[in-house]
């Protein structure tokens, strides 16, 4: 009995330790873990706990290029058509584009007025409806636009960098006005310079005394084009740009004028019969954009835009005089008579329209401006 009594005190003593090593392992087993995530979440640097903390925000990285590589379809707009020199520019410009953003801008080009007439082309880009365009620029907008169509504002080709380039006078001035219209300025497109194209013999044409009213010459809906063609002696109308060669054929008006060499040539080759360098003014449309449209491109994109159209800007200032040369050239192997001016013949028309003409602009464009666009230009 004793012996019984004995190992059941001992069975008891036996699982009374193992009670109490069981106790210090589970009460050790928390603080373990406690501290392994403490030492888990303070884990500096290079460690494996911080590759786990750094592994979301490199995701979010890489999806940035992702998201560069968006592609855009743009349509670039003009009234030129495919054989003309502004269509080249445009089809260089596209080009470039399209290869140095590494395919992510697409250009569809639409030649011709193909997405309608530069009136209708310059709202929609207001509007963002048209994306870019190469077109004249219409007044009814703004009559400060006007300032664009300063007649014999420059005297020859020499100084149009100047006059039209970055950093003008009248470049800082059109920007600020366009932006309040919704649009961004890329660069003016200077083609050439503008004279007069008749289907018809121009009597007296060398004469700026003469009375040449019975000639009918359309002009542009742009008031300094109606005002200027009357104090040169001629009538003046307004018919639409697509209308005008039908216009001239059968007898509505008998010449026009809101073109250079290059213009005639290309689009009116088969109508008129005669062109006349007056030189009035300088063909100087522009290189636009909506700037609904521009604000949704990636920075990157957006200077590759700026930079592209500059560089083709500044191309056509250089090129203007070569162009109108060779489309004169063309136009006489055609068999269009080219009628010349005197210098002296020239001369008298260009200071017939200062003394005659330019104290009308400033009710449009503003007495300030005026003034400034003949300073900066003197």
């Amino acid at each position: 009995m004793k012996k019984m009594r004995k190992l059941l005190c001992l069975l008891l003593s036996l699982a009374l330790c193992l009670t109490l090593l069981a106790g210090c392992g589970g009460g050790s087993s928390a603080p373990a873990e406690t501290e392994a995530a403490e030492t888990e979440a303070a884990a500096p640097a290079g460690t494996e706990a911080a590759a786990a903390e750094t592994e979301a925000p490199a995701e979010t990285e890489a999806a940035a290029p992702a998201a560069d590589g968006e592609k855009f379809s743009l349509r670039l707009a003009t009234h030129y058509n495919t054989e003309h020199l502004g269509y080249a520019a445009l089809e260089r410009i596209k080009e470039k584009l399209e290869t140095e953003s590494g395919g992510r801008l697409e250009i569809t080009l639409y030649p011709s007025s193909q997405l309608g007439d530069y009136t209708l082309t310059f709202q929609e880009l207001m509007e963002g409806t048209i994306d870019l365009a190469l077109i004249p620029v219409p007044s009814e907008y703004d009559s400060r636009l006007e300032m664009n169509f300063i007649p014999y504002l420059i005297n020859g080709y020499d100084g149009m960098a100047a006059s039209f380039g970055e950093g003008s006078y009248f470049f800082d001035n059109y920007t600020k006005i366009l932006s309040e219209l919704n649009i961004k300025l890329l660069g003016m497109y200077v083609e050439g310079l503008i004279g007069f194209g008749f289907a018809e013999y121009p009597e007296n044409y060398q004469d700026v005394n003469a009375d040449k009213k019975g000639l009918m010459v359309r002009a542009p809906a742009i008031e300094v084009y109606n005002l200027v063609t009357e104090d040169m002696g001629f009538s003046a109308t307004t018919i639409p740009y697509a209308d005008l060669y039908t216009s001239m054929q059968t007898g509505v008006c008998n010449g026009w004028i809101g073109g250079t060499p290059q213009l005639n040539y290309s689009d009116f080759r088969d109508v008129i019969k005669y062109y006349v360098p007056y030189n009035v003014f300088a063909e100087n449309i522009g290189f636009f954009m909506s700037q609904d449209v521009y604000n949704t491109l990636p920075e990157d994109l957006q200077q590759l835009i700026v930079e592209t159209f500059k560089a083709e800007s500044e191309n056509s200032f250089v090129t203007a005089k070569q162009g109108d040369e060779d489309a004169l050239k063309a136009m006489e192997e055609y068999g269009i008579e080219i009628l010349p001016l005197t210098d002296e013949e020239l001369e008298a028309y260009r200071q017939h329209v200062i003394d005659t003409t330019w104290p009308k602009l400033g009710k449009n464009i503003g007495d300030d401006i005026l003034q400034g666009l003949i300073e900066a230009n003197q």
